[in-house]
């Protein structure tokens, strides 16, 4: 619980089928100096030289990252978000739909194609809407919202993205640039912690994890993830390059954060306490082994199973979930590990989010629900999000994977945390290559 000092807060919008009964504001503690960094392809990933005061203020906080010309109220203040959220109205997909006929589309930012696939079905169910998507990288749209929105301009509607090592809850939820949106009737069967206790409602979420070519191995070749650092794996261990990808660099911040668990599967491994070789902890540690292990970095998680799955190779590669629904199309012969130790992974969640003062708001809202299947789970909306590789955060929707959501194996997601330790694990990452 965040509750020492001073407190700032965000806000979360709450509805039912009735309509809106309220707009909750969860607290946090303000955080003192933030450093402004971003992922490549900009040239600077980390702007070591600027750091912004996070501020506790009244009506909410300033959230621009590396920027002396933010406005002193942002956009994303509880005031704005509060009569963005009064106009709205009945709740009720009926009511709504009457609504978003009216406001005649809906513009949403994604960084997931999937969101296409949902449009299609969702203009078919709702004629008279129509809904414009634009494909964004997470980083990418974060820059642009905040200009957008620093400008007075409120273009999106819908927000659909990936975290950005803790950035996406620190600079656009916290401030209230993303709102969380979840109507009462569906979060019942939303699953934690994305019912009350993350930044958004997750619609899907996937992960990163080993692969192992099944043409060479009939059953995983490996338990726990120091067998990376062992003789047998010299030179056999693929994974996509973090410095490109945020999601991977989350994999191995998380374990630096959660380094008892690293040093207990060591112990657990090798039968005695881990020693440190000039680094802070267990998990800087195995990041160290492996690269003194030959750890081979590749572009993207395509060409990581493109390296391991396309003959018999006895390497392991480091890819993401979801990508297991391409094996067929890519030829790969290839399989995830679902259980590692001390834990597989942390989630890559694919949140939901209404943007602040959304021009086309009651639409908005019935997209969001169609995408989260309606209430019953059923609605064809959610079909794009529920795949081999991905897991739909609800206890009425029967996943297509062999393993459960409640069953993985996973660390929780501490975007708090992995915002302010991810530039320091990005910097040691640097210094081994």
């Amino acid at each position: 619980m965040r509750t020492k000092g001073k407190v700032n807060e965000r806000t979360v919008l709450k509805g039912n089928a009735k309509g809106i009964t309220g707009i909750e504001r969860d607290t946090y503690a303000p955080r003192g100096k933030r450093i402004a960094w971003s992922w490549p392809g900009k040239a600077a990933a980390l702007v070591l030289g600027t750091a912004l005061l996070l501020t506790a203020c009244g009506q909410g906080e300033s959230g621009t990252a590396g920027r002396s010309d933010a406005p002193t109220k942002p956009a994303g203040t509880a005031e704005t978000v509060q009569g963005s959220a009064a106009a709205s109205g009945s709740e009720t997909p009926a009511a709504l739909y009457e609504q978003a006929k009216k406001e005649g589309k809906v513009i949403v930012y994604s960084t997931s194609g999937r969101a296409n696939d949902a449009a299609e079905t969702f203009m078919k169910q709702y004629p008279g809407i129509k809904v414009e998507v634009s494909k964004v990288k997470s980083d990418e749209m974060m820059d642009k919202v905040t200009k957008e929105q620093d400008a007075g301009q409120f273009n999106p509607d819908v927000i659909i993205t990936k975290e950005v090592s803790g950035a996406v809850e620190e600079e656009m939820v916290k401030p209230g640039r993303y709102v969380k949106y979840l109507p009462e009737d569906l979060a019942e069967k939303v699953d934690e912690p994305y019912r009350t206790q993350s930044e958004g409602y997750a619609n899907y979420l996937e992960f990163r994890t080993l692969f192992y070519n099944t043409d060479h191995y009939k059953s995983a070749p490996v338990t726990n993830w120091w067998d990376l650092t062992t003789p047998e794996f010299k030179g056999k261990v693929y994974t996509a390059d973090p410095l490109s990808s945020p999601a991977f660099m989350d994999l191995f911040t998380t374990m630096v954060l959660h380094s008892d668990d690293m040093a207990a599967a060591y112990k657990e491994k090798f039968g005695k306490d881990i020693e440190l070789h000039g680094t802070e902890n267990a998990g800087y540690e195995f990041i160290k082994q492996l690269f003194d292990n030959g750890l081979v970095v590749l572009k993207g998680s395509d060409d990581v199973l493109d390296a391991i799955g396309k003959a018999n190779s006895d390497a392991v590669g480091l890819a993401v979930s979801g990508d297991v629904s391409k094996v067929e199309e890519k030829g790969w012969n290839v399989l995830p590990i679902y259980d590692m130790k001390p834990k597989t992974s942390v989630p890559d969640s694919g949140y939901l989010f209404l943007a602040n003062k959304a021009p086309h708001q009651a639409g908005a809202k019935l997209f969001i629900r169609w995408m989260m299947g309606e209430k019953d789970g059923q609605g064809e909306g959610m079909a794009p999000f529920n795949e081999i590789g991905s897991w739909v955060p609800r206890s009425d929707v029967k996943t297509k994977n062999d393993v459960a959501f409640e069953d993985l194996n996973l660390w929780i997601y501490d975007g708090e945390k992995l915002y302010f330790e991810a530039p320091k694990v990005r910097d040691f990452w640097i210094k081994q290559k």
